[in-house]
């Protein structure tokens, strides 16, 4: 509770001092060819503070969080030379309007600077990282996680079909290993049903994928790197709303608005969505059967989820202040969202539910300042807090068992049978009300002592508790169920250097962690007696790092990472999570890996009409006490986590990205890793039989391809259609240990999935129509431990521009 009440303090007692500080600047623009029509998506960079910003579809751009003195302001249309211009922002914000040829070509002596994207300014610094924008992306009938599943290096690994449980995969580490932030916070604290297969891609400004290794500012324990998605934040007012319906009963829908005031500051953005699917696809296969309840014969069949309705739904609301002498940005932000789900299986598809569900409802609150030049110049400040509770039931209280056919499975009388007499599908009947409020603060300060070289303090606390309420438990153990605690506080320090030019970039960062785990938990011995067992663990670990990278040329840039990396155990590893079939594990222990990574970016290379650029990046993860997912029990079909020794992985990722004069673009993508258990003898001396195998349940070879031509001026102009194609493949992987069977192994088949999208805009990209087809040859698609998602599906997709 100190580390809160000092958060709130410190947070507070800076806003105030900043009452008095100079107000930050903002210089805004329009590119125009002579003829009125906009240049988009030039890229108009400041290379002082790396600021820069593209220019939309009207052509205009700004850049934010200047200081009042001179610039020099870098301005390159996409396939042609870079012009400069000055401006001085010492008296006003300034306005830059700038006319081109429609072939006009700019010949420059002395070139200072080349343009460069969010992707190769982030690379500089030395991190293995791939940024991907999703401004063409929204336009399609695509959720986040598909357009994250096509990118190098991450695999989505998904439960089943829309709204399932999702894990990322980032270069063979997966789970929690991988952190995901909405604005460099944990998503973790906006609830399950703001995630990432609710957000729209229309809410997203773009998307960053740290590989391995994280920068201190994000201030997280992630083992396997992090996916911050970064939320549109514009200055101006738009509103835009979209509609996507398709197979299987899928609805869905967003709305998101921003109102800017310029002459106040006054910002104001809301966003709402709705999704609802009733995921009634096909499945078939080794786990799809029905049984004889009297002869015990088992038949193998085709047939339809019948319980598996996804629904979630949720407003976003932010209202502040930028640009102003005592902040940058100050922003209060609410945050409801609720979510229904059926349950249609258990940890595996052998154990069918017909009845069995949950819900959840979030409420959240925020609030952000930024300023910079706090105290003095280049003093920049900045903290976020949030709190959050939710509500998250599960309703089993129906023991039948069902077969895949949807009926109840019935003895010779005609009598239902039920699950093992447990008054429930997944155990115990249950009304189980978890109340789980979460509490959390990061708070970073950067200071700029020498051009070029800075300090950077980031620390961050999150505070978790869960009260458990189930009336179906009897009144003496419903009323043992105990509180549970769980905290965590992360200090980061950094410090980042550039030199020679700029061209040679250090950052060198030190970790401190520490978590505790408070609970009491309920057991029964063999006389069904109640046993209340307190459980109070406390753990800190230290983790360090640097990033390197060189500029060998303009167009090759040379990037190295290394870190040892602390992953705490999480709340759903270390607590459970009942909907799930998860079980509690307290006992585990934090994973511990030293992460290695060696890449190199290339490009773009423009030559006429052509541009080219290519990213490749190796790697090494040698990981301790790693925390994977245990096996399912065949008896009640519930699971745990448990810590798995040593593992090494190696691998590389390519990248290819072709462009050609703005309408063709092709972009692929290969991605091997080898990550095999390490750990060759037990504590008994005994040598482990999967000693050098491939880490089970896990992909470890995959390749992307994705093409789109656009057409511009279809009948009409302004209005554009565009083609594009995606296949998607990966290689065939064990579902368990390869070494623990001499034949019929169980394996995750090879898949290769192709689909289809046509897009057709009018109106200058006002209205824009997506139709898509998923998984044209309906091939059998599969993911962890052999569940089965979705075959092949339609999708039609409406998106208006209102302002």
């Amino acid at each position: 509770m100190k580390q809160v009440i000092f958060s709130l303090f410190l947070s507070l007692s800076v806003t105030f001092v900043a009452f008095a500080q100079q107000s930050s600047k903002s210089l805004s623009g329009e590119v125009v060819y002579k003829n009125g029509d906009p240049v988009i998506s030039a890229f108009v960079y400041i290379k002082e503070g790396s600021k820069h910003a593209y220019t939309d579809e009207k052509g205009q751009f700004t850049i934010t969080d200047l200081k009042s003195k001179a610039y020099e302001v870098i301005v390159q249309p996409f396939g042609k030379s870079e012009i400069r211009l000055k401006t001085d922002l010492t008296n006003t914000s300034d306005f830059l309007k700038i006319q081109l040829e429609e072939d006009e070509t700019f010949e420059l002596d002395n070139v200072i600077i080349e343009s460069k994207s969010k992707g190769r300014l982030t690379k500089e610094k030395g991190y293995s990282v791939e940024v991907i924008t999703t401004k063409d992306l929204a336009l399609q009938s695509l959720g986040s996680n598909e357009i994250l599943d096509r990118s190098a290096g991450v695999k989505i690994r998904q439960s089943a079909g829309l709204g399932s449980s999702v894990n990322y995969n980032l270069n063979g580490l997966s789970g929690n290993s991988v952190r995901v932030f909405i604005d460099g916070i944990p998503i973790r604290n906006y609830g399950r049903a703001f995630s990432l297969s609710s957000i729209p891609p229309s809410m997203i400004e773009r998307i960053e994928v740290y590989k391995g290794v994280l920068p201190g500012e994000l201030t997280e324990d992630a083992l396997g790197g992090g996916i911050n998605v970064v939320l549109k934040k514009e200055k101006k007012t738009n509103l835009t709303a979209s509609y996507t319906f398709g197979s299987f009963n899928t609805h869905q829908a967003d709305i998101n608005g921003n109102f800017y005031h310029e002459k106040t500051g006054i910002n104001t953005q809301l966003s709402a969505f709705y999704t609802y699917t009733d995921n009634n696809y096909e499945v078939y296969g080794d786990n799809v059967y029905v049984v004889n309840p009297q002869t015990g014969k088992v038949k193998y069949v085709k047939a339809e989820r019948f319980h598996d309705a996804y629904e979630s739904k949720g407003v976003k609301a932010d209202i502040g202040v930028r640009d102003k002498s005592w902040a940058d940005e100050l922003t209060l932000g609410l945050l409801i969202s609720d979510m229904d789900n059926d349950i249609q299986t258990g940890a595996t598809m052998d154990v069918v539910y017909g009845n069995r569900r949950s819900e959840r409802d979030t409420k959240m609150a925020s609030l952000k300042y930024k300023k910079s030049d706090i105290l003095l110049d280049g003093l920049d400040f900045n903290t976020f807090s949030s709190f959050s509770q939710t509500n998250r039931k599960v309703i089993d209280t129906i023991p039948y068992m069902y077969n895949w056919l949807g009926e109840i499975i019935r003895d010779a009388d005609g009598n239902p049978i039920n699950w093992r007499n447990s008054g429930g599908e997944g155990g115990q009947a249950t009304l189980a009300n978890n109340k789980e409020k979460n509490f959390a603060n990061r708070t970073g300060l950067a200071y700029e002592f020498i051009e070029n070289h800075s300090l950077k303090g980031n620390f961050f606390y999150n505070r978790f508790t869960r009260d458990i309420d189930d009336p179906m438990l009897p009144k003496a153990e419903n009323e043992l169920l105990d509180t549970r605690f769980l905290s965590k506080q992360i200090y980061s320090l950094s410090y980042d250097a550039s030199f020679f030019d700029e061209k040679f970039s250090t950052s060198l960062f030190f970790k401190y962690y520490k978590q505790k785990v408070e609970l009491t938990d309920i057991q029964k011995d063999r006389n069904d007696n109640i046993i209340a067992t307190k459980y109070d663990k406390s753990i800190s670990n230290e983790g360090y790092g640097l990033a390197l990278s060189y500029e060998v040329h303009p167009k090759v840039l040379l990037m190295s990472s290394a870190e040892k990396a602390i992953r705490m155990p999480g709340v759903t590893e270390l607590l459970g999570n009942t909907s799930q079939n998860v079980l509690p594990t307290y006992t585990l222990d934090p994973e511990k890996s030293t992460n290695v990574n060696l890449g190199a970016s290339f490009g773009p290379f423009i030559y006429k009409k052509h541009s080219l650029k290519a990213d490749v990046n190796f790697f090494l993860r040698d990981i301790s006490d790693m925390i994977v997912r245990g096996v399912s029990s065949k008896i009640d079909d519930k699971y745990g986590f448990e810590n798995l020794g040593k593992v090494r992985s190696t691998g590389f990722d390519l990248e290819l990205n072709y462009n050609y004069n703005r309408r063709l673009k092709i972009i692929t993508n290969f991605s091997n890793f080898n990550a095999r258990y390490n750990l060759k003898y037990d504590e008994f001396g005994s040598e482990y039989i999967y000693y050098k195998d491939r880490l089970r349940n896990a992909p470890y070879l995959t390749l992307n391809a994705y093409a789109e031509y656009k057409f511009p001026n279809i009948l009409k102009k302004g209005n554009d259609l565009s083609f594009n194609y995606n296949f998607s493949y990966t290689h065939e992987f064990f579902r368990n240990w390869e070494s623990l069977a001499s034949s019929g192994k169980a394996i995750i088949p090879t898949q290769a999935v192709h689909s289809l999208g046509i897009n057709y805009s009018l109106m200058e990209n006002k209205l824009n129509l997506g139709l898509s087809a998923k998984n044209i040859t309906d091939e059998q698609v599969f993911d962890n431990w052999a569940l089965q998602k979705p075959g092949r599906s339609f999708y039609m997709k409406l998106t208006y521009q209102i302002l």
